[in-house]
């Protein structure tokens, strides 16, 4: 017996692109997601069981969305041809510089979302495809850093370097979301800083500092 199949159909009207349009506009005018996914969709004109066959809940839009301005960013600045002649430093300052610039774009969708991981000690559904094409370029900087003698390469820590600049990343947006300074100002000079400062800790001895006091002071118990 031939296996049972289920079809799928689109109306013309309804793509992947304008249902997430049409749920950012809502979020933006509501100022929260829809109380269900029928009450979006009813209000749109839209069949509700069209509305799975581009997304499984309001959080894959997001996750959607942010996966792809992070990915914009990346191939903005992967593209440049000057970019792989910086030093990681430069690379790191330039993408965030650039994702800034293309977070803009939907400003007010980020200032809404980015507050809510505030209540949150895991990262929520909405933000691992974002996080994770973070990580995934952190560590090609991280290992540009290391090779070019920009970083220290330490014992059980630096496979841990991207996660560190995932925090990085962290407060860059949220510190851009609160700026209210003029063309945002106050972040750009917030970036440079955050980056030198990162880059500092991670390339001379502080931290192996650190670490040998941390290890006296265990030792001493």
């Amino acid at each position: 017996m031939p296996a049972k199949t289920k079809a799928k159909t689109t109306s013309a009207k309804w793509t992947k692109e304008k249902v997430r349009d049409a749920y950012i506009k809502t979020l933006l005018l509501e100022g929260k997601q829809p109380n269900s996914v029928f009450k979006f969709t009813d209000d749109l004109g839209m069949p509700e069981s069209e509305f799975y066959t581009f997304y499984s809940s309001f959080d894959a839009i997001e996750n959607d969305v942010f996966k792809e301005m992070m990915a914009e960013t990346i191939k903005s600045v992967q593209s440049d041809k000057a970019y792989a002649e910086f030093s990681a430093q430069e690379k790191l300052l330039t993408f965030y510089y650039a994702h800034l610039q293309v977070l803009l774009a939907k400003r007010s969708f980020v200032t809404i979302k980015w507050p809510e991981l505030k209540k949150r000690a895991t990262t929520p559904d909405w933000l691992k495809g974002y996080k994770e094409a973070f990580l995934n370029y952190a560590r090609s900087v991280v290992g540009d850093a290391i090779q070019g003698d920009e970083i220290k390469e330490r014992p059980f820590i630096s496979d841990k370097y991207d996660k560190a600049f995932w925090l990085q990343l962290m407060f860059v947006v949220d510190y851009w979301t609160k700026d209210t300074s003029a063309d945002f100002e106050r972040t750009d000079a917030a970036i440079e800083k955050a980056v030198n400062l990162s880059f500092q800790l991670l390339g001379d001895t502080t931290i192996d500092s650190i670490i040998d006091f941390a290890k006296f002071l265990w030792q001493s118990k």
